[in-house]
């Protein structure tokens, strides 16, 4: 099965054509903003904006912004005045569409707090050969998903999309072996819904994508129950009878297994290691985040999603990635 679903992801994405790195940029990056309903607008610039940077994020600067939000949702609409302003504060023009947006910058950061529009928004930024990050949630649907990596495919402009819980100092040493293989996991995060988005796609993002950083890809199947608390608890088997287990918790955290002992995983790091994980990719072209880890850890909500409607039997990714990959094929005209 494992074959069979690596297999299935690779024709879901077709991305034999986007290469992972291109020669770094030699002048200044100008970075622009798709959308201001998160607090994150404020951290990223903050961090690109810092006089006294290093690196790669010294040759990344946001320079303008596009102040979109989601009508139907309150928490989008009533943020986007305050970070209009507060983002102004740095230095940065507000532009009244994305066209007028790609005119000013050479990279963007796509940041609307709803996942529904990702995939309109970022269709005329790969058009223009923009490298472009895509905030989480990617997508507000598996197909949506697969829909924006074709995209990626199509533009030759490689994306990524991540979790700042991706880059957690244990985290990162877990995956790069600290612990030796690892067999299981158990991470958690807070995972407070949205009714527009599958339920973990919204928050639960955060403790799943630090399950995957540790776990990596090979996720089989998924049972989806609740925990003594009546939290969400979602048990993933791997390939080579390994186990991850997703939880619902106030805090982030949580703790990996592997052939060589055991450490705490999961913590959260803050936005810097993300934002110069961003200004890295900006500057070389490299992908932090494969294409097809990110595709898993979706397959991995929504499968979850299908077990909560199958009240706990157990649902299979390739089974969700079927469907959505057909859904997609129906709608290849949405990236012309």
């Amino acid at each position: 099965m494992k074959t069979y679903f690596r297999n299935l992801l690779c024709a879901a994405l077709a991305i034999g054509g986007i290469t992972s790195s291109a020669s770094a940029a030699e002048d200044q990056i100008r970075v622009g903003i798709i959308g201001l309903d998160t607090g994150h607008v404020i951290a990223f610039t903050k961090t690109m904006n810092d006089p006294a940077a290093e690196g790669a994020l010294a040759k990344c600067t946001v320079v303008a912004a596009f102040p979109e939000g989601s009508p139907d949702i309150e928490s989008s609409t009533s943020r986007v005045p305050k970070y209009t302003a507060e983002i102004q504060s740095f230095g940065v023009e507000i532009v009244d569409s994305i066209p007028a947006l790609l005119e000013k910058v050479d990279a963007v950061l796509l940041e609307t707090n709803d996942g529904r529009p990702h995939l309109e928004q970022l269709i005329p930024v790969l058009k223009a050969g923009k490298r472009v990050f895509i905030d989480k949630p990617i997508a507000a649907s598996l197909a949506d998903a697969i829909l924006i990596f074709k995209a990626s495919e199509k533009y030759e402009v490689p994306l990524f999309s991540s979790s700042s819980l991706r880059f957690g100092p244990n985290s990162l040493k877990v995956r790069a072996g600290s612990i030796g293989t690892v067999t299981s996991a158990q991470t958690g995060s807070p995972a407070s819904l949205e009714k527009t988005h599958p339920d973990l796609f919204w928050y639960g993002i955060h403790g799943v994508e630090s399950l995957f950083t540790v776990m990596g890809t090979g996720c089989e199947s998924v049972v989806r129950t609740k925990s003594d608390e009546g939290m969400i608890r979602v048990t993933g088997t791997w390939d080579n009878d390994r186990t991850g287990v997703f939880e619902e918790r106030k805090g982030y955290g949580g703790t990996a297994t592997g052939s060589k002992g055991s450490s705490e995983v999961g913590a959260y790091p803050g936005y810097g290691p993300l934002v110069v994980a961003i200004a890295d990719y900006f500057t070389t072209g490299t992908l932090p985040v494969e294409p097809a880890e990110t595709l898993e850890i979706y397959a991995f909500m929504e499968a979850a999603d299908e077990s909560k409607r199958q009240e706990g039997a157990p649902v299979t990714l390739e089974s969700v990635m079927t469907k959505a990959q057909k859904e997609a094929e129906s709608r290849l005209g949405e990236i012309d």
